[in-house]
């Protein structure tokens, strides 16, 4: 009988494989990090932020396991906007004038303006993560199905595989039995043509023939009797 394989259990879900969920926010924030280093040292928030950003956001919406890809690409904006406000005011304060207040009115607005400045390119990511987000369950939820289906034919083909082998089993056990009856039927006509057995009756045994003890000299036949004249009278 066949034995079923286990190569389909130790698979793993491929819905569990990827990044794990706070790896890619923290890929994304990592990401922010180097941009807010490049401002700081561009003294302006540029190019270099935007693209450190986008590339972040492609590549956890690529990489992260599927059952967080919703919780990731939904804190980009959250992330981006967090980011962008405290790179904004770094890049203020390393610009302001030594003795300025940290948080005046103008750094205020100055941290908060790139935030509608650069909204095009937050939403133009945010989209493009959502929609390879959504283009990877599509495919797994595919795939999944098609797994299934192999899965349940695979069952099939073991259970039919399994059935010929029971029916395969029994017809041999049937033909040997069947067989052995006929050795036994054979031997008993052979041990009752042995023992002088036939279908109409029974043969009168032989009677074995004795042989002289050792040392004693064969007995000779007796010799016929002569008929005498009494013979005649009392017969």
């Amino acid at each position: 009988m066949s034995t079923p394989t286990h190569r389909s259990r130790a698979r793993p879900d491929a819905r569990n494989a990827g990044l794990p969920t706070w790896s890619g926010i923290a890929i994304v924030i990592a990401a922010l990090i180097t941009g807010l280093l490049l401002s700081i040292n561009a003294q302006s928030i540029g190019t270099p932020y935007l693209i450190c950003f986008g590339v972040a956001a492609v590549v956890v919406a690529l990489f992260t396991e599927a059952r967080g890809l919703f919780l990731v690409v939904a804190s980009l904006p959250l992330v981006f906007g967090i980011m962008t406000v405290i790179s904004a005011w770094a890049v203020t304060r390393s610009l302001a004038a030594e003795g300025s207040a940290a948080f005046s009115t103008t750094t205020v607005i100055t941290a908060l303006f790139p935030l509608a400045q650069f909204f095009p390119v937050l939403f133009g990511a945010t989209a493009a993560a959502g929609l390879i987000a959504v283009l990877r369950l599509w495919l797994l939820r595919r795939s999944g199905r098609a797994r299934e289906r192999a899965a349940i034919e695979h069952r099939r083909r073991a259970a039919e595989a399994d059935r010929v082998n029971r029916d395969t089993a029994s017809r041999a056990r049937q033909r040997t039995n069947q067989v052995t009856v006929d050795e036994l039927l054979a031997r008993n006509r052979a041990r009752s043509e042995a023992t002088g057995e036939t279908r109409g009756g029974a043969r009168r045994p032989e009677v074995p023939r004795r042989d002289p003890a050792p040392g004693q000299p064969p007995k000779q036949p007796k010799p016929p009797r002569r008929r005498r004249l009494d013979d005649d009278l009392y017969s």
